[in-house]
């Protein structure tokens, strides 16, 4: 498997691997960048990345963010679509500080890990006319523990 990768600034690093059985990608802060508290934020990547289907590329928080920086992406997860590749097309990290000060975060530091992951696009829709089961699981939560 090969992705494409465009460093759309010089410093951009590359993706990396920390160990050989690492599953995702770290990608790096571009720049040094104060986070303000509260306030969803981009962090530049430097970098576009184009993958080929069935690969699409998630971006994910490394698991060190938030106990060391009070970071967390807001939206959970990033979802890079196949066409995301384009000249102005950069990976921007989204965090939000949950500190009530200011985080920094330095040039060069790992904050987010990439994912690639096979995905489903040619998918045919069925539209039916009754519910498609029986009995219904009752929501989130309904399995127990967070009632």
């Amino acid at each position: 498997m090969k992705i494409r990768v465009w460093r759309r600034d010089p410093r951009a690093r590359l993706p990396e691997r920390a160990s050989e059985g690492a599953v995702g990608f770290d990608l790096f802060a571009l720049e040094d960048q104060e986070i303000p508290p509260g306030e969803p934020t981009f962090v530049r990547t430097g970098l576009v990345i184009q993958t080929e289907p069935p690969y699409a590329l998630f971006l994910f928080p490394r698991s060190s963010l938030f106990r060391q920086k009070g970071l967390i992406f807001p939206h959970s997860a990033g979802v890079i679509d196949f066409d995301y590749c384009g000249e102005e097309d950069e990976l921007k990290i989204l965090v939000l500080n949950l500190k009530e000060r200011p985080v920094r975060v330095a040039a060069g530091e790992r904050l987010a890990q990439m994912v690639l992951l096979p995905v489903a696009t040619e998918v045919e829709v069925e539209v039916v006319s009754s519910p498609l089961a029986r009995n219904s699981r009752g929501g989130f939560g309904s399995t127990g523990g967070y009632r």
